[in-house]
């Protein structure tokens, strides 16, 4: 994400062009956040025309081109340790990796995490307790 928002910063789009049979929503993200462009063919026939026109195309070329518009980005965030999508996380402070559940390490750069808070509710939900005069 670090390497997104760098892009995005200095202006340069992140485009995507995946094959496979499923989605990709990092890349998406990625496309989406920078400007890029993200394609996934329906048919790999003519990939290496997708691959000339749509991604070969300089920055001032695009703004000519009717280039591929996003059908609707997946914002969730995925787990770094089983790859699924989570609505509430733990994030790596140093890397910005994101877990399902705490852990003592951060498995992508090695920091050492504190313990874990249980959810603290808000003054305004406890019931205050006043002097009696």
């Amino acid at each position: 994400m670090n390497a997104i928002f760098s892009a995005q910063r200095s202006m340069v789009p992140i485009d995507s062009c995946v094959i496979g049979s499923q989605h990709s929503a990092f890349l998406q993200q990625a496309s989406y956040i920078t400007a890029g462009v993200y394609l996934k063919p329906q048919h790999l026939d003519g990939l290496f025309q997708y691959l000339s026109t749509v991604f070969a195309t300089d920055l001032l070329s695009r703004s000519v081109l009717e280039l591929p518009k996003p059908a609707g980005v997946d914002f969730r965030a995925s787990c770094f340790c089983h790859k699924k999508t989570i609505d509430m996380g733990y994030i790596c402070s140093v890397c910005l990796s994101i877990f399902c559940k705490h852990h003592k390490k951060c498995s992508t750069c090695g920091s050492v995490f504190g313990e874990a808070h249980p959810e603290v509710t808000s003054t305004s939900d406890k019931k205050r307790k006043t002097p009696m005069a």
